[in-house]
């Protein structure tokens, strides 16, 4: 793949990430764009990918079709209605499928394990190379201080994201309760409102914001008598969750048939 530049087929190119991930190969040296793909019947269908993105034209044409093509990578930031019909399209073509789209159905769980035993799929809540890292520590914090130590997690979005709390969150919180032996979804809580009870030991708390701008702030606490410890990561500029999926589209071009995520890209795979 370093000999040729690699094409990529961006899904949801008018969304927040779709232009970021435009321009992001637009500025690359080994990568060109194969298609620009939006819903059907949306504005923008017909304008010019590169002027979408704020840049020149460059020939590529927004469409509402997805016909991805052998040696292309699909690079997928759609809403979750599409994903079943995204993901059987690259596996009849039998090319990788990069997929940051969150709040999927249980089906399409179960369908990207099963697409993944015929192409490589990368699929991550989160992109960033640094919250990859904190998943990475959360797990082993978690299991260095042990069950005394109460976990705590809150996220801050723009106002516009529709999930709650964050994929990226919840995905923080399951590495917890995996180096803790907790079964997470019998863990987490994130609401107690209307409890009206104290808090209670086995708990995950997982708490969502929105408002304003930001691309994505995470912060996991852990708290202990007397002390608490912190893990953050604050993302600036959406621009770096598109470098990851770039880094992840390059990485899945040689890779055998698979269901992978970030840890497998930075090769942090134990």
């Amino acid at each position: 793949m370093t000999q040729r530049m690699l094409s990529i087929i961006i899904v949801g190119a008018r969304g927040r990430m779709g232009t970021a991930l435009i321009r992001e190969v637009m500025d690359s040296e080994d990568m060109t764009l194969g298609a620009c793909v939006d819903r059907s019947g949306g504005p923008g269908i017909g304008q010019d990918a590169g002027r979408l993105a704020g840049g020149p034209d460059i020939g590529v044409l927004v469409t509402d079709e997805l016909r991805p093509r052998r040696g292309s990578v699909v690079v997928d930031f759609s809403l979750p209605n599409a994903t079943e019909a995204r993901i059987r399209a690259c596996v009849e073509q039998g090319i990788p499928l990069i997929i940051g789209t969150t709040g999927l159905s249980e089906e399409d769980d179960k369908l990207l394990v099963e697409a993944g035993q015929s192409i490589p799929i990368v699929y991550a809540a989160n992109f960033s190379v640094g919250v990859t890292l904190l998943l990475q520590l959360a797990g082993v914090a978690a299991a260095a201080l042990g069950p005394d130590w109460e976990a705590e997690l809150f996220e801050l979005h723009h106002r516009f994201k529709r999930d709650a709390p964050s994929g990226t969150a919840l995905r923080i919180g399951q590495a917890v309760a995996d180096a803790t032996g907790r079964k997470f979804s019998e863990a987490v809580m994130t609401d107690r409102a209307s409890l009206r009870r104290a808090r209670e030991k086995q708990e995950i708390g997982v708490f969502g914001l929105r408002g304003g701008d930001s691309p994505g702030e995470h912060t996991l606490m852990f708290l202990g008598e007397g002390e608490r410890i912190e893990l953050t990561h604050r993302a600036g500029d959406r621009a770096i969750f598109a470098r990851g999926a770039l880094r992840a589209a390059r990485w899945a071009a040689s890779q055998p048939p698979g269901l992978y995520d970030m840890v497998d890209v930075l090769g942090l795979r134990e």
